[in-house]
């Protein structure tokens, strides 16, 4: 390009011409030699808990049509309490600033998980150290934040020896039903109680067994049965290969089922299980299987069976394939889809770097979707541990850790989301909206839906001194 200036400013202006020039040459080789993400996080993420020290491992449950209650790991006190706040969608508390202890015991308290109970306030299940090795507490807290039960919560187990791993859901009559894994046997086995509403524990005291056989079992999950009871899924290590089993155990504490139900025990180890209601007091068991694994815990399949609610399986035996790649696919997460069957992601690594992928099975074990899965999510870098709910119109909207900004000496986590309809079109921006990107690590995010296309996400976040409490609306 030739430019010419016959005036007194002409060396000025070729100056300022040849600086400009050089600018968008610059910012040319920036963007496509040094690409970005050029996706910002507006997004006003709001505080729950900003207390001084660590809050970490948040659980949420939705307790009325737009009230959340979160709890965590509290260590504001140099010890580790059980708090929780009551939010409202746009963010608004409920209660008071960093919300109210649930137990500030002195000794240390940990692991909480909670179900609404249905009248505004909720159930709360945590490990709790006060009797020397872990046992298991519970506390019920209205609406207003009023502690219902014990002022430090009844012991759900005090057996001498660790409980840990607790899962929860509601008994269909005002109380619950937990589960954990025990060490009273002098191996791990899985034992539950159910607790009323008025904080009385129904079963046999320090609980009844689920299986107490030989071998260690791990991992236990649980539904309700729509009946007052439960089944149970747990990963088995009572032979050489890991296999998974249920059980179901009736509104009195009864074994249901007379012996636990091999829900998978092909050659190789399988792991991890998970379970969903099939609306017709059955489920579905989805698992990691190493089956076709030659090298050992180096390729993972999932794997899904449909349990009738007398115990039986429904499909072939050992299973039904969600991903038929011959790839590493793990953590595996399902919703129940509202037409009798249920909606999986997970991630894999069949382009390098782990993505997640999403299927749908209908009732009859058919794949809905593309047979290879649904991309959610393609961008670089890794993403993982992939979790879903409901969007409230049969479809879901998922979210995860990501890592696509990870390429320097420090770690930046992110969290993403996408919404995937009914037939599996993606609805939100190609590889998911920003949840949040703060500096430093955002983790263990958790949610819950609040109808058509909406929905809460908490996550403990080290933006600050420590790891605080924080939340997003989706969308907002």
């Amino acid at each position: 390009m030739l430019i010419k200036y016959n005036n007194k400013h002409s060396g000025l202006l070729n100056i300022r011409v040849f600086l400009f020039f050089s600018f968008l040459t610059y910012c040319y080789l920036f963007i496509f030699i040094f690409p970005v993400n050029t996706q910002l996080n507006l997004l006003k993420n709001r505080a729950i808990c900003t207390a001084v020290n660590a809050q970490h491992f948040p659980e949420i449950a939705k307790i009325e049509e737009d009230s959340i209650f979160v709890v965590w790991r509290d260590a504001r006190n140099n010890n580790y309490d059980i708090f929780a706040q009551r939010v409202d969608s746009k963010g608004n508390i409920g209660w008071q600033i960093d919300g109210i202890s649930v137990t500030s015991h002195e000794s240390s308290q940990s692991s909480p998980v909670l179900v609404s109970d249905n009248f505004g306030g909720a159930i709360i299940v945590w490990g709790d150290s006060r009797n020397g090795s872990q046992d298991c507490y519970a506390q019920r807290i209205d609406r207003n934040g009023k502690k219902l039960w014990k002022p430090d919560g009844i012991e759900v187990c005090n057996e001498k020896t660790l409980q840990d791993d607790y899962a929860i859901v509601q008994d269909g009559n005002g109380g619950v039903i937990v589960v954990w894994e025990d060490w009273r046997s002098g191996n791990q086995d899985i034992y539950a109680q159910r607790i009323s509403a008025e904080g009385t524990l129904i079963w046999k005291q320090n609980g009844i067994p689920v299986y107490e056989g030989e071998g260690d079992q791990y991992d236990p999950v649980l539904i309700s049965d729509g009946n007052g009871g439960i089944i149970v899924a747990w990963w088995d290590f009572s032979t050489p290969d890991w296999n998974v089993y249920a059980q179901r155990i009736d509104h009195i504490g009864r074994q249901a089922w007379d012996s636990p139900v091999p829900v998978c025990i092909a050659e190789g180890n399988q792991g991890a299980p998970i379970l969903i209601s099939d609306s017709n007091g059955g489920a579905y068991c989805l698992w990691s299987d190493f089956r076709n694994d030659p090298d050992i815990f180096t390729k993972s399949q999932i794997y899904v069976q449909h349990l009738s609610g007398d115990g039986k399986p429904l499909w072939q035996q050992n299973g039904i394939l969600i991903c038929n790649l011959s790839i590493n696919q793990q953590q595996a997460n399902c919703i129940e889809d509202e037409d009798g069957g249920f909606i999986v992601v997970w991630w894999d690594d069949r382009d390098i770097f782990a993505d997640i992928y999403a299927q749908r099975v209908s009732a009859e074990g058919n794949l809905l979707w593309d047979p290879k899965g649904v991309p959610v999510c393609t961008a670089g870098g890794v993403q993982q541990i992939p979790n879903l709910v409901s969007d409230g119109n049969g479809g879901a909207i998922v979210f995860w850790l990501d890592y696509r900004d990870d390429f320097g000496d420090t770690t930046e986590d992110a969290i993403y989301a996408q919404r995937i309809d009914a037939k599996g079109d993606i609805l939100w921006e190609k590889d998911g909206r920003i949840v949040c990107n703060a500096e430093k690590e955002q983790i263990t995010p958790k949610a819950v839906s609040l109808g058509e296309g909406s929905a809460i996400v908490v996550w403990s976040d080290a933006r600050g001194d420590n790891y605080d409490i924080y939340m997003q609306t989706l969308p907002e």
